[in-house]
């Protein structure tokens, strides 16, 4: 059977497709024509691709990806006003967003222009026990109360520490205040006590020759050695630094006082640190002058101390002097110092001052401390006593 063809083709179509047998079954091993596609005319063109910048991304992060916001390109126009939102009708009454106006009270005036409310008036404490009472601060009855223009006084001066790597070798802790000094000032605390006749425990402030705070100085007593023994009485003296922590340490045995008495004088140890002696002053028996000797931890003699034959000290300092042991060369000197006459009559409190050269062992230096305090007991302590009683 002869197959069936296509009349002429016309310009730019495909040529017409073959004919097929018919005796091939349909279904089996069946070839179909190809489709026919009708081409597009001479006048049209293909659109382009739209920009990059038009074309969403492609997503590596689907999860994270930030899309930027669509634009419409034309609007709004220039000059174009976003027109006000109209007035919302108001909540009706019983509605969650509703806005109920603040209550009046008809018995009360509307405030007038210019109107200043008044202060609140002072509130009467709550009682005693209310959880909100206030309580004022305890006071001690011991401590009478500070008159009108009572000025503070200042606190003292404080003498630098040195440092820990500069104290020599030998030298006890807390002593290398004493190494760079040549001079102490020795001022003994009032007490009030003192003009009633009642003995109390005596204090020292140690200064150095400005001014600075050197160490403090408290007596370790009981109320019957202070008043049944008077300055004869023995003490323990406890000598702190400016940090509190006590680096001297002097006590004086109960002994008899007047050398008529060769074999029970008056002795002085001193321990720095406490516990460990490392020198002693010794009262010598003479019967006119008083004289002191200087020992160290061995107890042999190191300096001598020897006082005036009179005490006038009206308007004038008593001065001991410290020489060697040949009484050949003055070294120093340990002198009472006038502090008025209202003190001087009527309380124990005295000044001292001591002067030692400055390339001296700081231990003797500390025993010359210890001294000055045994000077004042034996000496003017007893005297005052005496003049108040």
């Amino acid at each position: 059977m002869a197959s069936k063809g296509h009349g002429d083709t016309n310009s730019g179509q495909l040529p017409p497709a073959p004919a097929y047998s018919e005796e091939v079954p349909p279904g089996h091993n069946a070839v179909y024509p190809a489709p026919t596609v009708v081409p597009p005319p001479p006048s049209y063109l293909t659109p382009s691709a739209p920009p990059d910048h038009m074309m969403m991304p492609a997503s590596l992060e689907p999860l994270n990806v930030v899309y930027p916001a669509p634009t419409n390109p034309g609007f709004p126009p220039p000059g174009y006003v976003t027109p006000s939102a109209p007035p919302m009708m108001p909540a009706p009454f019983g509605h969650p967003n509703a806005v109920y106006p603040a209550p009046t009270n008809p018995r009360i005036l509307p405030v007038p222009p210019g109107y200043v409310t008044p202060p609140v008036p002072a509130m009467m404490p709550a009682p005693f026990g209310h959880p909100n009472a206030v309580y004022p601060a305890p006071t001690n009855p011991r401590i009478p109360p500070v008159p009108p223009g009572y000025v503070t006084p200042p606190v003292p001066a404080m003498m630098p520490a040195p440092p820990p790597d500069l104290r020599p070798t030998g030298c006890p802790p807390g002593l290398e205040y004493l190494i760079h000094v040549d001079q102490l000032l020795v001022h003994q605390t009032f007490h009030l006590a003192e003009l009633l006749s009642w003995e109390v425990r005596n204090s020292y402030n140690v200064k150095n020759s400005i001014g600075q705070q050197v160490f403090l100085a408290e007596e370790e007593n009981n109320c019957c050695n202070l008043q049944c023994f008077g300055p004869s009485r023995p003490f323990t003296f406890h000598i702190q630094d400016n940090l509190g922590q006590e680096v001297l340490t002097l006590m004086r045995p109960l002994a008899c006082s007047y050398c008529c008495f060769p074999c029970c004088l008056q002795d002085l140890e001193v321990q720095s640190p406490p516990g460990i002696p490392i020198g002693y002053v010794v009262q010598e028996c003479h019967p006119f002058l008083p004289k002191l000797t200087v020992l160290n931890e061995r107890r042999q003699p190191q300096l001598r101390i020897k006082g005036p034959l009179f005490f006038c000290s009206c308007c004038r300092d008593v001065t001991f002097e410290v020489k060697t042991l040949d009484d050949s060369m003055l070294i120093g000197h340990i002198s009472k110092q006038w502090s008025g006459f209202l003190r001087e009559a009527y309380t124990d409190a005295d000044h001292f001052g001591i002067v030692f050269p400055l390339d001296l062992d700081v231990k003797m230096k500390a025993v010359l401390l210890g001294a000055c305090f045994l000077i004042d007991f034996l000496y003017f302590e007893e005297r005052k006593g005496d003049k108040k009683h």
